[in-house]
């Protein structure tokens, strides 16, 4: 690892980080303070909500009996602000840092220097945790100290923090698909449109499988079946499957970006 390369990349990339963590926590913030106001007519949401079909309930993560308990109104949401939100940035960031040295035709400077294309490929892959890891991070703080001011502090911490585990582990998981196919491509462009595309498509054909209720094996497909946000089932917590995908198949991809990128023609 290159600790130059490392650094040079952190400070490039803190702007969006700092910018999608502020937008991530806003909309944290504003829908647990809304929960207190929701409470007081939470008999007539019921009757709004009891009218839409039970498999667009499903779909959307809508369960009448959940939102009793502010985890359970949490966890409805949840998918929309990490999974989503930052899964969308968090694959454009993997898919860049790679990309800008041809974009940019710094690439022949790059591998000028005296580091060699594995150290550029770990600093760029610590780069990238360390921008994902403190998005999650100022998300779950967020979502913390709202839930406390909400209850006063009266729910189950260790299911937020499982619940944001799962949420940190998809957003990385989608920026090494970003980053691996970036190392596929032979002139590395930019793939914003195809990464947004690849988070929102995943997504809803996981919702369209549920709300028809047919070929439910299909979901296993899609990386939002392993994210758990079933947060009031009593036995709640990890599942070494859900762990086993997320981090099996990043580190396959990890390992096979390593491979690729060191026999990779980079073009100057």
């Amino acid at each position: 690892m290159s600790l130059n390369l490392l650094l040079k990349e952190l400070k490039r990339y803190l702007k969006g980080t700092i910018m999608i963590s502020l937008s991530v926590a806003f909309y944290i913030g504003f829908s647990l303070s809304m929960y207190s106001i929701m409470q007081e007519n939470m008999s007539k949401i019921y009757d709004l909500y009891s009218t839409i079909p039970e498999s667009l309930r499903v779909a959307f993560n809508f369960h009448l009996n959940q939102w009793n308990r502010i985890l359970g109104f949490y966890a409805t949401y949840f998918v929309y602000y990490i999974p989503i939100m930052a899964g969308c940035y968090s694959i454009i960031l993997g898919s860049k840092l790679l990309s800008k040295e041809e974009q940019n035709k710094t690439a022949e400077f790059l591998l000028s220097r005296p580091v060699s294309r594995e150290q550029i490929v770990s600093s760029k892959l610590l780069t990238f945790l360390i921008h994902v890891l403190g998005i999650n991070l100022f998300a779950f703080l967020v979502a913390l100290i709202s839930c406390g001011l909400v209850t006063d502090w009266d729910f189950n911490m260790v299911i937020l923090i499982v619940l944001h585990t799962y949420g940190f582990l998809m957003c990385f998981l989608f920026g090494i698909v970003g980053f691996f196919i970036t190392v596929l491509m032979r002139r590395a462009k930019a793939i914003a449109g195809i990464g947004i595309g690849i988070v929102l498509g995943t997504y809803f054909f996981d919702m369209m499988i549920r709300i028809s209720n047919r070929f439910q094996f299909l979901l296993y497909l899609t990386p939002f079946k392993y994210v758990d946000i079933d947060v009031l089932s009593e036995d709640y917590g990890f599942d070494a499957w859900r762990l086993m995908f997320f981090l099996g198949t990043s580190g396959i991809l990890i390992v096979l970006s390593y491979v690729f990128y060191k026999k990779k023609d980079i073009l100057i």
